[in-house]
């Protein structure tokens, strides 16, 4: 059998887990087959989240409009996000994006004057890397390799007497040779010192292009590998719940399960288990590796599989620090048990008023009867020997409490989804929009992106982020639209627009972790819900 090893350093089967029949992946980079389709598809798809280089909103956007096809336009994508080619503006449009036009055959290929073809026409006309500016210098303007460098460390250090040092020395350059104009040597000047700035050189792109591939072929064909992966290791990163939060909707979105922790497991970290990924439990909030060490060492004489409830509860959970306990709990780490969360968080503190004698007493109870319920074991307690009168008085008042609970003992969607997020970084079992009406809706936001129909789609949505900006054009330029990203159980969609007039209606309801139902049409690139109208869903 073939193996291969990821970047958490075990070796995994790719029979097993690959997405494609017996697909033979070598991780060296001589051996990479980079002409995989259904990796350039990935990408240009924008369902970039953990490929390196395109994980931010901008990353996947200018994937899907540009649609590399090979590590060239790869190495190019990554440098045309740059803040040089992004605000160097021509013709009333960035570099980026008369390049993204460019290759999609939208624009035509225009090298202003032809001596600059030769070095731009990788790049379809377009100054993308430090050695074209320096290449452009040489020819233009007659500058050997130390003052081409001069040039690009010009640029790099944005001193506006080095550049006008280099600009002097460029135009008279220029002249001499007379290859172009001085007007035509200015606005040349102009476009290196405007789109060069913070650029890459080639090299630099090149191995950042192979880094993005090797993380988008490996996420293409064993998605679930790549992104346990990815989740084991999002506890370096500097919001580590909000990476969990992207990581695990982007996964569901792709099909793959994501679960909250099985204390049976006893897994310190995220696992691959049976084709699901597994929370671990010091990926849970306030469970610590100190607190995971002693529940291993709790557990090492115990089957998981076989012990009861209240087994776990006296001769585990208290055992350990209460906010490790009640944490396990109310993420659903005893969910197996088939009991309310609610409801092992209220025995939990039933429990933590008995005194370690009582406990232990407690403990022989339970081997005797497996099926015996908390109730009668604390009547058992009252009629023990060796507990006093006044310790009989309080195990009574706790009986009285089992009798009749002070609150619900039944689990609320909004308190599961809420538990979730605080605890894991992610609502895994349920969303808040479960707790509302939403059957008037015809598609949710993994479907969204497949839907082909014309008529009015109407998703419901929790709101995760909220960007208000300014029209650029229209009838009122300078009018305030808004960007919102949606999630549901199901993923997220980060494109809902509201345009002006609309945002105005309904900008009452725009706030983080609302729910609302969306109605509206895609948008001309099929990846935008263009919002009609918005109102909050019965509960």
């Amino acid at each position: 059998m073939k193996y291969f090893t990821y970047n958490c350093g075990c070796k995994f089967p790719v029979e097993k887990y690959a997405d494609v029949t017996k697909i033979n992946f070598d991780p060296s980079i001589e051996n990479l087959n980079f002409n995989c389709q259904k990796t350039w598809d990935l990408i240009s798809e924008g369902n970039t989240k953990g490929v390196f280089q395109l994980e931010s909103r901008l990353g996947k956007t200018t994937a899907k409009k540009l649609k590399p096809e090979n590590i060239e336009q790869l190495a190019a994508l990554i440098s045309i996000l740059r803040p040089g080619t992004l605000e160097a503006i021509r013709d009333g449009k960035s570099v980026t994006n008369h390049y993204i036009d460019k290759k999609n055959g939208l624009e035509s290929i225009d090298y202003f004057h032809s001596c600059l073809e030769p070095i731009l026409n990788t790049t379809y006309g377009e100054m993308v890397y430090q050695e074209q500016a320096m290449e452009i210098a040489k020819v233009v303007a007659g500058f050997d390799l130390q003052e081409a460098d001069m040039l690009r460390k010009a640029i790099g250090k944005k001193k506006p007497e080095e550049m006008a040092k280099v600009k002097k020395k460029f135009t008279k350059g220029a002249k001499k040779l007379n290859i172009v104009s001085t007007e035509e040597a200015e606005e040349i000047f102009g476009w290196i010192e405007k789109s060069q700035r913070y650029s890459f050189n080639k090299s630099h792109a090149i191995s950042y292009a192979i880094n993005a591939y090797l993380s988008a072929y490996s996420k293409a064909h064993f998605p679930r590998v790549f992104f346990a992966s990815y989740l084991r290791f999002a506890k370096d990163k500097i919001d580590p719940q909000q990476e969990i939060k992207e990581l695990a909707r982007n996964a569901m979105e792709m099909d793959i399960d994501i679960c909250i922790p099985d204390f049976r497991n006893l897994n310190e970290f995220f696992i691959l288990k049976n084709k699901k990924i597994y929370f671990g439990l010091t990926d849970i909030k306030g469970v610590g590796k100190s607190v995971f060490v002693k529940l291993k060492e709790i557990c090492q004489d115990k089957n998981l599989y076989e012990i009861n409830w209240l087994e776990t509860l006296v001769g585990i959970l208290l055992k350990i620090n209460s906010t490790a306990s009640k944490a396990m709990i109310s993420c659903g780490a005893f969910d197996f048990y088939k009991k309310n969360r609610t409801e092992m968080l209220f025995e939990y503190d039933i429990c933590s008023n008995l005194t370690k004698k009582e406990l232990e007493y407690l403990t022989e109870i339970l081997k005797e009867d497996q099926k015996i319920k908390l109730k009668t074991c604390l009547e058992k307690l009252t009629e023990y020997k060796k507990v006093n009168k006044n310790r009989k008085i309080i195990i009574g008042n706790l009986i009285k409490s089992i009798e009749k609970p002070a609150y619900s003992l039944i689990d609320k969607i909004d308190w599961l989804s809420e538990s979730e997020n605080s605890l894991l970084g992610a609502s895994i079992t349920c969303s808040k929009i479960d707790s509302y009406d939403v059957s008037m809706t015809n598609c949710n936001c993994r479907t969204f992106k497949n839907m082909l129909t014309k008529d009015k789609l109407i998703l419901a949505g929790e709101i995760s982020g909220i960007n208000i900006t300014k029209t650029k054009s229209g009838k009122n330029p300078g009018q305030e639209m808004a960007f919102l990203s949606i999630e549901d159980q199901y993923g997220l969609l980060d494109s809902v627009i509201l345009f002006p007039e609309k945002l105005t209606d309904y900008r009452n309801q725009l706030f983080l972790n609302n729910v609302l139902v969306f109605v509206g049409t895609k948008s001309k690139n099929k990846d935008t819900l263009i919002v009609e109208k918005c109102f909050i869903p019965a509960a």
